[in-house]
């Protein structure tokens, strides 16, 4: 069990691994964890309560955009915020979304924070980026398929859009954003359907990790893995604890992945070490955590 630290904002150097961000019963919380030393440190509380919101960091700063009050999504949120880790004492609005999104998806390229779909009464394939030097939001092209509970990663000057959910069904479906044409194009799509799912960028590969199955609302433990040179999904070894609403990021060239729900929130942290292919079990964070957003810092 990770144990409490006191939190100095004006600390020079922030020396912790990952942010947990909001999530059931944590919406306005931020909490900071070192991996290596087990300890934790609570930052201050975001300004608006937030579940299934997404994050980004660039430099020493970590946006939050969007997100919903509740697990139902049934009041997206608009509003973004960012805090900056070593000059901030609290959280700063930064100019709303476009659009209210929850369960949307983010990615960091060259100045622009992208966010895709999202939920707000429907499934979105809309999307928008923006510029944090400009401070200011701006439209750009949609996705092909309306999408929301997906994971968004970019990988060579491209944007990836992963699985979800259209309101219908769960998705296989997987897109792709060419920043330089600003155009959408499909990409294989993953072996199996799954929304709330959780991705990570690992040596040039996307991995897809868990999520919900639509069609009989199995939770799944099954993982793949994105190669973008052969166009191809490929099956690693499966999470040792099936789970949604999970996070994930990575750490010292492995995949951690937190929390999530399995009939019950959970605590367990699993690392994957992609050089013997295997999961294995991490930690357990202090309270159980789903629908947070994680970045590694």
């Amino acid at each position: 069990m990770l144990v409490d630290a006191l939190f100095e904002i004006s600390c020079p150097s922030f020396s912790y691994d990952f942010l947990s961000i909001g999530g059931e019963k944590m919406e306005t919380q931020c909490i900071a964890y070192n991996v290596k030393e087990q300890t934790t440190k609570s930052l201050p509380n975001l300004k608006t309560g937030r579940f299934g919101a997404t994050s980004v960091k660039v430099g020493d700063e970590v946006f939050v955009i969007g997100g919903a009050n509740d697990q139902s999504c049934e009041n997206p949120q608009q509003s973004c915020e960012m805090l900056n880790l070593t000059k901030q004492t609290k959280w700063k609005a930064i100019p709303d979304l476009l659009e209210a999104r929850g369960y949307c998806g983010s990615a960091y390229f060259e100045e622009l924070i992208f966010v895709t779909g999202g939920y707000n009464g429907n499934a979105l394939k809309s999307c928008e980026n923006f510029n944090i030097y400009n401070n200011k939001w701006f439209e750009i092209n949609s996705m092909m398929h309306e999408r929301f509970g997906h994971g968004t990663e970019t990988c060579n000057g491209f944007i990836y859009c992963v699985g979800g959910h259209n309101c219908k069904e769960s998705l296989s479906l997987c897109e792709r954003y060419d920043v330089r044409t600003e155009k959408w194009g499909d990409i294989a799509p993953l072996n199996e359907a799954r929304c709330y799912l959780a991705t990570a960028l690992l040596d040039g590969e996307i991995y897809a990790i868990g999520g919900l199955e639509g069609e009989n609302g199995s939770t799944l433990s099954t993982v793949e893995r994105f190669l973008p040179e052969a166009n191809k999904w490929e099956y690693v070894a499966p999470l040792l604890t099936a789970r949604y609403l999970l996070s994930a990021c990575v750490l010292d060239n492995k995949i951690y992945v937190f929390g999530g729900y399995n009939g019950k929130p959970l605590k367990l942290v699993e690392v994957y070490n992609p050089t013997i292919n295997t999961w294995s079990f991490a930690f357990e964070t202090e309270k159980p955590m789903h629908g947070a957003t994680v970045a590694a810092i």
